[in-house]
């Protein structure tokens, strides 16, 4: 397939969907879970924290072995994995056996989805590149609405198991088009050796290296802006503004639209050839003002659902705006290691993202009353963050290349 393609565009995504298919899509089918395994209320939601735990760890081990096999083969032993995992979900005889199988499954996600930004990153620089990233990040971020209302349907037609099963259907359905569409994309002379001292000297050179460390920094502390509200709303709007179960599902969806319009956004200023540094600025500084707004809004009293939804769309419009060019801009100067950049960079999102939720699920769960106040804040405070992160980055960029050659 070709790189400019719908087709290429269309198979990157959807490698990006098996994480939200994994765990929006199975939502609906816990409440099932619980009740046919006769687990306690609340313990099954374990089938998505065994997903997630398997999904934070790989990606540090997935990357080194896409820059030495090379992504193609990586990617076919994951998605057959994922398929197969998928599969034992669904017929599993017990919740044991259905936790150590959504471990499984959340493991060869976590080395899948980091390979589309090395596989864009192998193929395509600059503004093509960022368009790229852009497309796919816009399709990637529909599934969050898309997977539980897929989820819910499916489960019309039989048990929770069916939702396991579509599961599958679809990473085997990537596998075909991996297999008759895509040709590699990592050149035989860019492949890293796999000796594990190797292995850690490439660590070495990304931890070394400024430009990553910074803009993966960057990327997480605004994941962490963002994912700060996702995790917290339904405490937010449902439980202390009374919103009901109907109207959350439609604000929620409204707010997830920001992050689509973001990406889309950034995708038509990538063909345009706006200047980065412009965008990341306008992008940055939305993040920072609408939720520095909604902090002054809640520490007022103003408890209302419409306080709620305006900033964080606002919030999430500015994700989406400026997550691909960071991600691209971290790698950048570094393009032999793609694939273990891309692993890291996941773990670090992963890591910012279970941690700032954890912090607020602890804090909120002992100080309900101050729930919107505690999550404001934490967003004010990793948007701010990230914004003199980057300001800090330019600063540095521009005083290196006016540096003197030779002093």
């Amino acid at each position: 397939m070709q790189t400019q393609s719908p087709r290429f565009t269309a198979f990157l995504a959807s490698i990006g969907a098996l994480t939200s298919l994994s765990i929006d899509m199975s939502l609906p089918a816990v409440p099932a879970i619980e009740h046919e395994f006769g687990v306690a209320t609340g313990r099954g939601g374990l089938s998505v924290s065994l997903f997630l735990a398997g999904y934070a760890l790989t990606p540090l081990a997935g990357g080194p072995l896409a820059d030495r096999f090379g992504r193609r083969p990586v990617l076919l032993v994951s998605l057959i994995l994922f398929a197969a995992s998928a599969l034992a979900c669904a017929a599993s005889p017990g919740y044991t056996m259905l936790l150590v199988c959504r471990l499984l499954q959340g493991c060869a996600s976590g080395v899948a989805t980091t390979l589309p930004l090395a596989i864009v990153r192998d193929l395509l620089h600059g503004n093509k590149a960022r368009q790229r990233i852009s497309e796919v990040t816009t399709i990637n971020n529909m599934m969050p609405i898309v997977a539980p209302i897929l989820g819910s349907s499916l489960m019309t037609l039989g048990s929770w198991r069916i939702v396991f099963g579509a599961q599958a259907v679809f990473a085997t359905a990537i596998v075909a088009a991996l297999l008759f569409g895509f040709r590699e994309s990592l050149p035989l002379a860019r492949r890293q050796l796999l000796h594990p001292s190797q292995v850690v000297k490439n660590y070495a050179r990304l931890l070394a290296n400024r430009t990553f460390v910074g803009y993966s920094l960057m990327y997480a502390l605004t994941f962490a802006c963002m994912f700060s509200f996702v995790s917290s709303s339904p405490l937010i709007l449902m439980q202390r503004m009374h919103v009901t179960r109907p109207a959350y599902t439609w604000i929620f969806a409204i707010i997830a639209t920001g992050t689509i319009l973001g990406s889309f956004a950034s995708g038509v200023l990538s063909r345009r050839q706006c200047p980065l540094r412009g965008m990341l600025t306008f992008g940055l500084m939305l993040m920072v003002t609408a939720s520095f707004c909604a902090a002054a809004l809640q520490l007022a009293g103003v408890h209302e659902p419409v306080a709620a939804l305006i900033p964080a769309f606002l919030t999430l419009f500015g994700f989406g705006l400026t997550g691909p060019a960071i991600t691209l801009n971290a790698l950048e100067p570094l393009p032999d290691l793609a694939g273990s950049g891309s692993g890291a960079q996941r773990s670090i999102l992963m890591i910012f993202g279970s941690g700032t939720s954890g912090f607020l699920a602890a804090y909120c769960s002992r100080n309900l009353r101050h729930a919107e106040v505690a999550t404001t804040l934490t967003m004010a405070t990793t948007g701010l963050a990230s914004l003199i992160l980057f300001v800090w980055l330019t600063g540095w960029s521009r005083a290196r290349r006016a540096k003197p050659a030779g002093s």
